[in-house]
Order: C-alpha cells, then structure tokens, then sequence
C-alpha cells in the first residue's frame, strides 16, 4: 500500500498547477475534491496544461437567454419552456457561459449533460458533480459568488474539462458536463442573465 504522505505529494503539485482531476479511487484523500496524479496528467491527457480554454474571445455563435421574461436570442440552439432551456450543444468544442445572479439565496441554475453531470449555484455555492458512474465526490466553493448585489461569473466547458475563467482553475474528468448532445438549463432565483459563446472545432492545419 502506498505511505499516505507519497500518495499526498503529486496531489498537492497537481493543485499548485492549478488543475484538479475529479475521479474515483478506492481510498480517496480527505477533503475535496478528489485528486490524483497520473496518465491524465501527461502530455494531451485533460489536465495537460498546454491544452488551452478560452484562447480566443471570438465565438462561432453567441447569443442570451433572459430568464425574466422567458427569451432568448439563440435561435435553434436553445429552446425554452418555461424555465428550463434545452441547449444543442451538439458539434462544438468549446462552451463559454457567463451568468449574472443578484442577491443569491437560493438554486440560480442548475446545468445538466446527456451522462447526469451537473454544474449548480445554489444560494452562493458553485457545486459540480460527475456524472454517478464516477463515485467521485462533488467539488464546491462556497463562496463562487458574493453576498450581494450582482455578480458575472464564466465557466468554460470542454469534453473532459471545466475552466472557471475568473480564478484560472480547471475542473478535469471523463466524466464532467461534456460538449455533446444536448444540456439542460434549470433557470432559477437571482439569475439575471445568461450569455452563451459557442465555439466550435478549428479547422485542421494543413501539414504542407
């Protein structure tokens, strides 16, 4: 078995990077979220820092839903009922979405993929889950969001990666929202707006 304090030492190089893989293993840390250091920290593997997120502010489409008065700008890509949005996220690679909330007290937003994973802000607490095939506990800020007043906050989505854009901190799993299929927005208290910028793949550089 493995001395607790060798298993603890790429743990806490991997968080000084400043990215974190959410995973299960049979005798997780103590704390959140679970951390582990291996092939997902190698060269094109998802926590690999050369992977870049947001590399550019230029979006394919962009585009808001207005949850107070049940609108959007989005076109075919999100469809709303009441306040739930259907988003097809179907083709892209990238994913940036920006809420406003004021006064957060109780679920702002609740964003779920195909596989079960979801992203929340419930009162101020951000609370990402792996999907449940993972058995990985829930990473949470309790503090994401200030106490009062309004406040934008970015998340930045990729298949196997989340950015939080105001801290530079990434979230790492198979098993996070990924960018396929179709997520669905649960609209709630204090959300004021959402903007979404949809990226899609870059075009493959000619090797000549």
């Amino acid at each position: 078995m493995t001395p607790p304090m060798t298993r603890l030492l790429p743990a806490l190089a991997l968080l000084a990077s400043g990215c974190v893989q959410l995973v299960a293993f049979e005798q997780p840390l103590v704390g959140q979220p679970d951390i582990v250091d291996g092939p997902t920290t190698q060269a094109g593997a998802l926590c690999d820092p050369e992977v870049t997120m947001a590399e550019t502010a230029l979006c394919s489409e962009s585009c808001e839903i207005d949850p107070a008065h049940g609108e959007t700008t989005c076109g075919e890509r999100v469809r709303l009922d009441g306040a739930t949005a259907a988003v097809d996220v179907s083709g892209l690679h990238e994913v940036e979405v920006t809420v406003t909330v004021c006064d957060p007290s109780g679920a702002a937003l609740r964003l779920e993929g195909h596989n079960g994973a979801s992203v929340s802000l419930e009162g101020r607490t951000l609370d990402v889950r792996a999907a449940a095939e993972a058995e990985a506990r829930p990473y949470q800020n309790p503090q994401f969001l200030q106490e009062s007043g309004c406040d934008d906050r970015t998340l930045v989505f990729q298949t196997g990666r989340m950015s939080l854009a105001d801290s530079g901190m990434r979230l790492c799993s198979d098993h996070l929202v990924p960018v396929a299929e179709g997520w669905t927005m649960a609209l709630g208290e204090g959300l004021r707006g959402v903007e979404l910028c949809f990226r899609e793949p870059r075009p493959a550089r000619d090797p000549g």
